[in-house]
């Protein structure tokens, strides 16, 4: 079968299936961007890590799959999510260990040149059971490597037991079942195929950590989900600093007693503030955030690294759409910041399994501060690839909908700017054909924009209560700037300059290239309609 789905100019895993971005970073003279990969079938099963390398962020070159799970302690569940860090020329990656209810950090070196790693003899190198008694030994994952004063720290994701009481200390819960055993094999990489499952040992059906009902752990013997700090002179040697996340009044209860994990943390210093990545399992909805399985979001404030305590400024979104998890960061020579996550979410149906693959990322974005709120743009290696610019200075349109000769198409880069005058609301449709669209609207009275996908063409399913409407309040503007960017299945909506963004898979026919814009309920004006081609 055709790859009708495959994307043009975003990431997406070549076969098999892909998840969180891992180890992203500029090594070598390249962009690294390591991966969750799974090989041998289009579903999640035990984790490699794929690798891609890029010099625009629009080609995305293939390296042999970076770790495999050839280890007795990465039986199971695999080599699960992490980092890499440069030191002392080499090329170092940290990662996970996962086995149910035992996760364990792990280190692989490459002296290559970051093609070929080398796992350490000492590994697993760092156990839950070797940190504080208030960290739970029932989840520790994704640790995240930066280096800070002569230090090398790591973020990781982690259950922790909170006191009630100030000064109480609470003891380290016990297993609630006794660990799997295993005997001690080391496999070839060449029988890894082979022994590679989706089964556990009882043949009951593998899933990701991350998928699934992740809120029936009892909190009180096994914690809440937090972020814990640790630092280390040599990579080897890890001490317990403590743990990110505590109260403050002004935020809501629910990030400080959350029923899963904050997978995924990035951690970047952005001079006068700092800014932590993570993506949350099951945090409540709260208005019309947090609206899919799990979310992305990005604290902004300062961190203690005496005390790993996080002062927090601002909870943020990251995205608003509806396929956005596991963003991890890099930063390049310039100096910029540059952010990709997995375009998938969790418990929803993959189409392009149909094809043999699963597994796409976001097109890359610039990151940048205004005050608190963090500014997300596509990174501007993009704007090599624009072609066939087509431009029409105002386009008006009372309660009815109008074309622009030239604007369309599926893999495109669309730029406007949206006035409502009497209109009750007005926007763009998308992916149009016959009988598919994805629509773009705007509601000035709400100060809400909206995506809807109910009819994209394949419909869609998933756990959430709605998997076809994603709103972001964005406030009651007379000119809304709108940025999107269309790739055979994908669309990318940057909202007044990037202080927000929407992000959403679809599944038209090859043939739905049209693009309209409407107004309802009155008058709107389209400003400076700007569309091209992207040509890769």
């Amino acid at each position: 079968m055709s790859n009708s789905y495959r994307p043009k100019y975003h990431a997406s895993v070549p076969s098999g299936w892909a998840n969180d971005p891992n180890g992203t970073i500029f090594y070598n003279g390249k962009a690294h961007l390591f991966f969750q990969h799974y090989p041998y079938k289009a579903e999640w099963g035990t984790m490699h890590w794929g690798h891609f390398v890029t010099d625009d962020f629009v080609h995305w070159d293939v390296l042999p799959i970076a770790l495999r799970p050839d280890q007795e302690y990465e039986v199971i569940c695999g080599c699960c999510s992490g980092s890499a860090i440069e030191k002392d020329g080499k090329l170092y990656l940290m990662y996970t260990a996962a086995q149910p209810e035992l996760q364990r950090q792990c280190l692989a070196v490459s002296e290559d040149g970051g093609v070929t790693f080398v796992k350490n003899e000492n590994n697993p190198i760092l156990t839950a059971d070797m940190l504080s008694d208030e960290v739970s030994e029932l989840d520790f994952r994704d640790p995240r490597l930066f280096e800070k004063d002569g230090w090398y720290y790591f973020i990781a994701g982690a259950r922790v037991m909170l006191p009630k009481n100030p000064g109480e200390t609470v003891p380290r819960p016990t297993r609630r079942k006794k660990p799997l055993a295993f005997s001690s094999i080391r496999l070839s990489p060449s029988a890894v195929s082979a022994y590679a499952t989706t089964e556990d040992e009882d043949g009951k059906p593998l899933r990701s950590p991350s998928a699934g009902d992740v809120s029936g752990a009892d909190t009180e013997r096994e914690g809440f989900g937090n972020l814990i700090l640790c630092k280390s002179r040599d990579l080897l040697h890890w001490e317990y600093v403590g743990y990110l996340l505590h109260r403050q009044k002004e935020f809501d209860e629910e990030y400080y007693k959350l029923q899963g994990v904050y997978e995924c943390p990035d951690h970047i210093d952005f001079g006068d503030i700092e800014v932590l990545l993570t993506s949350p399992q099951n945090l409540p909805t709260m208005g019309n955030k947090y609206q899919n399985l799990h979310s992305g979001v990005y604290i902004a404030g300062e961190l203690d690294f005496d005390t790993g305590r996080f002062d927090v400024d601002k909870f943020g979104e990251l995205d608003s759409g509806f396929d956005f998890y596991a963003a991890q960061s890099l930063r390049m020579p310039d100096g910029r910041v540059i952010m990709i996550a997995w375009k998938e979410m969790w418990d929803r149906n993959f189409p392009t399994r149909e094809e043999g693959w699963a597994g796409t990322y976001t097109f890359p974005r610039e990151l940048s501060m205004d005050g608190y709120d963090l500014i997300e743009k596509p990174v501007r290696e993009l704007d090599a690839f624009c072609r066939n610019r087509v431009f029409c200075k105002s386009l008006s349109v009372s309660d009815s909908e109008a074309s622009v000769r030239g604007v369309r198409g599926n893999v495109a880069r669309i730029r406007l700017t949206l006035e409502l005058g009497t209109a009750s609301k007005a926007g763009v449709k998308l992916f149009c054909g016959e009988e598919h669209e994805t629509v773009v609207s705007y509601d000035k009275g709400a100060g809400i924009v909206t995506i809807d996908r109910s009819k994209s063409g394949i419909p869609f399913s998933g756990r959430e209560n709605e998997v076809n409407i994603r709103r972001c309040d964005v406030g009651s503007l007379d000119a809304l700037e709108l940025e999107l960017l269309l790739d055979i299945n994908s669309l990318e909506v940057f909202i007044d300059g990037g202080r927000h963004v929407m992000t959403s898979n679809v599944y038209p026919d090859p043939e739905d290239v049209d693009v309209c814009f409407f107004a309802e309920g009155g008058d709107a004006a389209f400003k400076g309609i700007e569309k091209w081609d992207i040509v890769v």
